[in-house]
């Protein structure tokens, strides 16, 4: 186990030892002259090795600033890994804002209240599109019922005529009430007989 400070849960195994290769690797010509040209061995280095490397970088101010780099990055990584599903962002937003994101947070994560607004935007976009589609649905079945009232039309009319008439000969008689009792008479037999005509 390494006794030089490391961060906790820093502990030597395959996915540490691969993943500090890497980044001293990036490091070469520092630790070359940090290490006064012993030439540390990188890509075979081991838990010794290792522990010997950083009891080394300890004795100087820029060794020990490397060192410090090292875990700090590391501790970085192992933050992204635990955040299961999440992905650090980093982008410019205006002053303006960026206020009205805290005021609508209310004291509240901003990332939180992004994420919320973002999924709120979605929710309100697909229930618009389901809208639109009830829209175009209703106006296609509006469509066909006014080809089919269009169709049904001249048979109507006929039928409508027909009703309308019989309407009417129906206020006649109202009106005829009104007339003297013989009139009445005469006029009802009148009308009889053209209502036999017709049918």
């Amino acid at each position: 186990m390494i006794t030089v400070a490391t961060p906790s849960g820093f502990e030597w195994n395959e996915i540490n030892s691969h993943w500090v290769k890497n980044y001293l690797t990036r490091k070469t010509a520092l630790l070359q002259k940090l290490t006064g040209g012993i030439g540390v061995d990188i890509h075979n280095l081991n838990q010794y090795q290792f522990q010997q490397l950083c009891e080394l970088l300890e004795t100087t101010a820029d060794g020990r600033e490397l060192r410090n780099q090292l875990f700090k990055a590391w501790r970085s990584k192992k933050s992204r890994d635990s955040d299961n599903g999440k992905k650090l962002y980093t982008f410019n937003m205006s002053i303006k804002a960026g206020d009205q994101l805290k005021k609508l947070a209310k004291g509240k994560p901003l990332n939180q209240t992004l994420e919320k607004l973002i999924f709120a935007g979605k929710q309100a976009s697909q229930a618009t599109q389901k809208e639109q589609l009830k829209i175009a649905r209703l106006s296609q079945e509006n469509g066909q019922l006014r080809e089919k009232l269009n169709t049904l039309g001249d048979t109507n009319n006929s039928e409508e005529a027909h009703m309308q008439s019989l309407i009417n000969k129906d206020l006649q008689v109202k009106a005829l009430a009104e007339l003297e009792k013989s009139q009445l008479i005469k006029q009802i037999l009148l009308l009889k007989r053209k209502i036999n005509q017709l049918s």
